[in-house]
């Protein structure tokens, strides 16, 4: 039976769910054989110029989106007698064969999402994990967090790590600290959306408390999150807005330090990516899975309390990088669909 993996990542840039998908579609790539797996997407991929050696990319279908997936994908793989795999939270309600769900956030958190998101993404969570052949989730954290939440049996889910090894094929580009201006200086790194779960304000409050050194956040600004205006008067915070992969693993190398003060995680690849980029301070919240992915060789936050920053840690944090593989997790996948 041909494996059909749901493409519709393709149309959507990339955050930890869709690095997710990319990666271990890449590595499964040098491990199938020609044919065994077929990706499906619908037409707006932006992703044109992709291609693998054995996995092939059809296009299918004339809807987008959700419509694509709850109507045209289910369709194709039914005629086509195939085994649909979906690699980022969302999958067709019926039928759904084996969903990775990276986290069950918008049941547990919906107040930091819109009221509409909430409801439709706690839908499709309770149809794709009732639903599903398999569920796959990236700790165990989230395993237990949908046992808890949906009362499925453990057996039902297995735990396959997110890895890091997509950050040493990225060639370093260091004009980025010219252009926010911090090159030879000490600054503080924040890096992901500027969701409310992220907990940005955090860093802005150590702006505060630290006018020694700078604070780099990379990403948009968010007059939603920063309403109050204060966000303008702080000399040492810069906003880099987008920034490329190259500038970015940069960015991490000659950062101080990396903060990463979320509120909630289904995994949390930031942190595992300064690792992998040398940076030798990496403080994290002490919530959710974070503690599981990190163990003892970062610093641990309350992302409730603001403190001052202490670097004093012998950092061994490199240690870590031979927990996660983004080669061993493809292979662990590919074992448990087949």
């Amino acid at each position: 039976m041909k494996k059909i993996i749901n493409g519709r990542f393709l149309t959507q840039g990339i955050t930890g769910v869709q690095r997710f998908a990319h990666e271990i579609v890449r590595e499964l790539d040098n491990s199938v054989k020609l044919g065994e797996y077929k990706i499906l997407a619908p037409k707006n991929i932006i992703y044109k110029d992709l291609k693998y050696k054995n996995i092939e990319i059809e296009i299918c279908g004339n809807l987008t989106g959700h419509l694509w997936e709850q109507i045209e994908l289910p369709f194709y793989v039914k005629k086509n007698k195939g085994k649909l795999l979906n690699l980022c939270n969302t999958a067709p309600i019926i039928n759904p064969g084996i969903v990775v769900v990276h986290d069950i956030q918008t049941k547990v958190h919906p107040e930091f999402f819109s009221k509409k998101f909430a409801i439709w993404y706690n839908v499709l969570n309770y149809f794709n994990i009732k639903n599903a052949e398999k569920i796959i989730t990236v700790s165990e954290f989230s395993k237990n967090e949908i046992i808890k939440y949906y009362e499925v049996s453990k057996d039902k889910i297995e735990v396959i790590y997110n890895g890091w090894q997509h950050m040493d094929r990225i060639n370093q580009d260091d004009s980025i600290l010219d252009k926010v201006n911090v090159k030879n200086q000490e600054y503080i790194l924040g890096v992901s959306s500027m969701n409310p779960n992220k907990n940005f304000k955090y860093i802005l409050g150590l702006a505060k408390l630290h006018p020694e050194y700078r604070f780099v956040i990379v990403g948009k600004k968010n007059s939603n999150i920063f309403k109050d205006g204060s966000i303008e008067e702080l000399k040492n915070l810069i906003w880099t807005g987008y920034v490329s992969d190259e500038e970015l693993k940069s960015l991490y190398a000659n950062s101080k330090a990396f903060i990463f003060p979320s509120f909630y995680e289904g995994f949390g690849i930031p942190p595992l990516e300064a690792i992998a980029c040398g940076c030798k301070n990496i403080f994290v919240s002490n919530t959710s899975c974070l503690p599981e992915i990190l163990e003892d060789k970062v610093y641990y936050i309350d992302p409730f309390e603001e403190v001052r920053l202490k670097f004093i840690k012998e950092n061994e944090s490199y240690r870590l990088k031979e927990k996660f593989s983004w080669k061993e997790s493809s292979q662990k996948l590919k074992k448990g669909i087949n």
